[in-house]
């Protein structure tokens, strides 16, 4: 009896010790599919969550919305909340938000995290901050100049966009980019030149819990990045917002 139940024992040790080395396996051969099952960092959620609800206000009002013609030939959206000046008149401006594109079957891709300094933006002098959303036309624009940064104006050519009903038609003439702020609870198409969009790596890798990820990666899913609950909430307010 002895021997048998030091026999179980040592029977179950080595059961632990092969799932020990399964596991090690796992996060050297798999790396991947380890870092898929992270749970993304609260604030991360949140900021995806935040950009959600501006979506939606933006697309509340019939008359006073994106044009759902603008959202469903758009080949990327950048949603920002709360784009902080960060002094009087003069002082810069920051914020913080999210950029999707058009995948190959036209479905909105993963959202990648970014961040917009500078520029000049708004619907009136003071205003202490402001939601902003571009609608790019072009998608060249954002995976040729993602990787390193870009400024909106110059060789990215931006305008207000149109606000209100369907009033877009699919062969006018577009600029690359059209912008949209809301603040002060005013809402229009807005005019910004010399804005900066950069693509925030540490946020990215608090979301998706992999270091090192590129824009193209994350936009052409290229490599197996996890699809938390908020996502369904963002794709839902985008759908919306093209009908």
């Amino acid at each position: 009896m002895m021997t048998v139940h030091v026999r179980l024992r040592w029977g179950g040790v080595l059961q632990q010790w092969r799932l020990i080395a399964l596991g090690a396996i796992a996060v050297v051969f798999f790396p991947q599919w380890v870092t898929a099952q992270t749970v993304p960092d609260p604030a991360m959620v949140q900021r995806v969550e935040n950009a959600t609800f501006v979506l939606g206000q933006f697309s509340f009002n019939n008359n006073q919305r994106i044009p759902p013609r603008i959202i469903q030939r758009a080949q990327g959206i950048a949603i920002v909340p709360n784009v902080v000046q960060a002094g009087f008149l003069f002082g810069g401006r920051r914020g913080a938000g999210i950029l999707l594109v058009r995948d190959n079957n036209n479905d909105w891709s993963k959202p990648a995290f970014i961040t917009i300094t500078g520029g000049s933006f708004g619907l009136q002098i003071g205003a202490q901050s402001s939601d902003v959303i571009l609608a790019f036309m072009d998608k060249s624009v954002v995976l040729r100049s993602l990787a390193q940064s870009f400024r909106l104006g110059g060789n990215v050519s931006v305008a207000a966009g149109p606000v209100g009903g369907d009033i877009v038609s699919p062969t006018d003439p577009s600029p690359q980019v059209y912008s949209y702020a809301r603040n002060a609870g005013l809402f229009a198409g807005v005019a910004i030149e010399g804005a900066t969009i950069s693509f925030d790596r540490n946020a990215n890798t608090r979301f998706y819990g992999q270091r090192n990820l590129t824009p193209t990666q994350i936009f052409e899913n290229a490599v197996a990045l996890p699809s938390p609950p908020v996502l369904n909430g963002l794709y839902n307010a985008l759908a919306r917002a093209a009908r």
